[in-house]
């Protein structure tokens, strides 16, 4: 579609159920609805585009508007020397062959197509992890700036944004073929035909019916680690079962992040646990603070705050802490830590008891040898005769003050969504693909065990290129 091009989209869901098929109707404004609504306009002049978000413009964009949208690239945009290898150690080998080598082969030309032609800038920047291994890229500006550049283009491109608008049901032909969805808007329900129908609008994280279905008892109780969160509701997954789709990915399995209960802000993370100890609610460790660097480590460490330690963990640390060059990008949170001048105090403060916490502390102190330490890498600075050990930076807690931040698991999305192939088209259990739909990023199920860390954002991306360019070049079905 040309800029010049005169013809108006309808930017509602009442004026599009009036004005006849649409020829791509998109469900979700984040970073895959809005990267296959942009890329099927760009190789389809003259097309009609919809994308639906059942947030307002403010509040657009799901979850990629609150991340960072780290990527697993290289600063030229090449993955990861171990990207695939990577994805398919932490998914137990269950992750789909196709779709992790689509996206290695894919990531790095989808990077050059949103910097050459929809002017994202793109950036290296310490992560929020003292320690780390392999690369990030990010968006400059992050997220928010990706959602703010695709909108843009769509729009130049003369496709249109529904805000208010959210997706209760698809409708099917006589053969079973998708040709539209039925939308909520203002109160009323409408049907807007299309052509074809993108469901990019995330997991079920924000949806704790559907978190207690899959995840167990106490899912619905996990938070949204940001406000976007709160808007993936499942719908996009359940209303396309209801047609005939499979499921795919693990469904009781999330990505989880530690956060500071205490703090409103999205992402208010906790990651500089390698470089004290976590405790429950009783004072007792549970786990290995130094497993691995905490890019491997944080969404295991979560979880397990969420499984074992009920909800209610603490990171015990000295002032040794505040020696450590960046250790401020690991506290994302905006409240100061709790400090007391003794371990016993720090207890009471935590109203935990003082001879469980002064218990773990002394063991854990002992059990530290007085070997190099280096929180740049992994030191191998580990405890002797500690159950949990602590296998790399074993640092004494003897230096006051004490700080402690309380931790809890906040949920960022869910893993289990739609089968899909490689072209995204939703399939069924037959393996056949319902015609006329699509899934893209968080509604398609690929992950399982363990999230890639920074894979997310980008295969919504990747996909979402790919997907509007076929849909663009493919038959216009015949209902």
């Amino acid at each position: 579609m040309s800029d010049a091009l005169d013809t108006a989209v309808p930017s509602s869901a009442a004026a599009a159920a009036a004005s006849g098929p649409l020829d791509l109707l998109v469900v979700g404004c984040g970073a895959g609805g809005l990267a296959t609504a942009v890329s099927f306009a760009e190789n389809a002049p003259g097309s009609r585009v919809l994308v639906l978000e059942r947030s307002s413009r403010y509040n657009r964009g799901g979850n990629t508007t609150w991340t960072g949208s780290f990527l697993r690239l290289a600063a030229d945009g090449t993955p990861a020397e171990d990207f695939e290898s990577r994805m398919h150690e932490l998914s137990e080998g269950q992750s789909d062959a196709g779709h992790i080598a689509a996206l290695s082969r894919n990531a790095e030309p989808t990077v050059r197509w949103l910097a050459d032609r929809h002017g994202v800038e793109f950036e290296t920047r310490p992560t929020y992890f003292v320690t780390a291994r392999g690369p990030r890229l990010m968006p400059a500006g992050g997220g928010a700036s990706l959602v703010d550049k695709l909108a843009t283009s769509l729009e130049r491109l003369g496709g249109a944004i529904a805000y208010g608008a959210r997706a209760a049901a698809l409708s099917t032909d006589v053969f079973g073929g998708v040709n539209g969805v039925h939308v909520q808007e203002d109160g009323r329900l409408r049907h807007i035909a299309a052509r074809r129908v993108v469901l990019a609008c995330g997991g079920f994280q924000g949806n704790p019916e559907l978190l207690e279905r899959h995840v167990g008892p106490t899912g619905g109780g996990l938070r949204p680690i940001a406000p976007g969160g709160e808007n993936n509701k499942g719908e996009g997954i359940e209303m396309a079962v209801a047609v005939g789709a499979a499921r795919s990915g693990q469904y009781d399995r999330f990505h989880g992040e530690p956060v500071d209960p205490r703090s409103h802000r999205a992402e208010a993370l906790i990651m500089a646990y390698p470089y004290g100890i976590l405790v429950n609610a009783d004072g007792r460790r549970f786990l290995d603070e130094g497993s691995d660097t905490p890019d491997n480590t944080f969404e295991d460490v979560a979880y397990r705050i969420w499984r074992e330690a009920r909800q209610s963990a603490y990171l015990i640390c000295d002032a040794k802490l505040l020696q450590i060059e960046g250790h401020e990008r690991s506290l994302l949170t905006d409240k100061d830590p709790i400090t007391a001048p003794t371990i016993d105090e720090l207890a009471r403060a935590l109203d935990i008891a003082p001879d469980e916490l002064s218990w773990t502390v002394a063991r854990y102190n002992d059990a530290c040898r007085p070997t190099p330490f280096d929180p740049t890498r992994l030191d191998g600075k580990h405890t002797v005769g500690l159950v949990p050990p602590k296998s790399n930076w074993a640092v004494e807690l003897d230096t006051g003050p004490y700080m402690a931040w309380p931790v809890h698991c906040a949920i960022t999305f869910t893993f289990g969504g739609l089968r899909t192939d490689t072209r995204s088209r939703v399939l069924t259990e037959q393996g056949e693909p319902v015609q006329g739909l699509y899934a893209i990023g968080e509604t398609a199920g690929l992950y399982y065990s363990r999230y890639p860390g920074a894979t997310s954002v980008l295969r919504a991306l990747t996909f979402g290129r790919l997907a509007g360019a076929e849909i663009a070049q493919a038959p216009t079905p015949t209902r």
